[in-house]
């Protein structure tokens, strides 16, 4: 009987330590999941950040700024020279 007891406290123990150890995983394994969620959804936003720039130059025209100002100098040049 004193054998059967001792054998039951090993395996009671065994089981608490396999708990602590899965308890521990869970919670390691729960951080490395937020991260790469919060590594991805930063991801996806940078795409749709730079999408939507590439979308807004293209539609804008990109450097319409030099070439207004080019302009405005040519037409400065026409007036002088009328």
């Amino acid at each position: 009987m004193n054998k059967l007891l001792r054998l039951g406290g090993w395996a009671f123990l065994g089981l608490v330590l396999l708990w602590v150890v899965v308890e521990i995983v869970s919670v390691v394994l729960g951080v490395v999941s937020w991260l790469v969620s919060t590594l991805v959804s930063i991801l996806v936003v940078a795409v749709l950040l730079y999408l939507a720039y590439l979308l807004v130059s293209r539609f804008l025209g990109g450097n319409g700024g030099a070439k207004s100002r080019s302009r405005s100098r040519s037409r400065e040049r026409e007036k002088i020279y009328e």
